[in-house]
């Protein structure tokens, strides 16, 4: 999905060291950006080489930039066995 938006705010890159299934130690990294429409507000994140790439280019605030978005659902069990659901909004082009 791609859609025109400012960038209301960019958060700090963040990076945090997991185990993947085989054992290996991996490093996840994200960029989270507060996004808008001039209507809808939504919060997404870039991650890997996208997230490093946004990081040091640091993108114009003032300037609306045309955003490729990959969009998930997940859905859990929370403690009482009740299904929950949790939209991901992840970026996965910039200009």
């Amino acid at each position: 999905m791609d859609r025109l938006v400012l960038i209301k705010e960019q958060l700090p890159m963040r990076e945090r060291s997991y185990t993947d299934q085989q054992g290996q130690q991996k490093v996840f990294v994200s960029t989270g950006f507060v996004l808008t429409d001039g209507i809808n507000t939504m919060f997404a994140e870039a991650v890997g080489d996208m997230a490093r790439a946004l990081d040091q280019q640091k993108p114009d605030l003032t300037v609306p930039h045309l955003v490729t978005f990959e969009l998930s659902c997940r859905e859990w069990l929370d403690q009482q066995q009740q299904r929950r659901f949790e939209n991901g909004v992840r970026i996965v082009r910039m200009a």
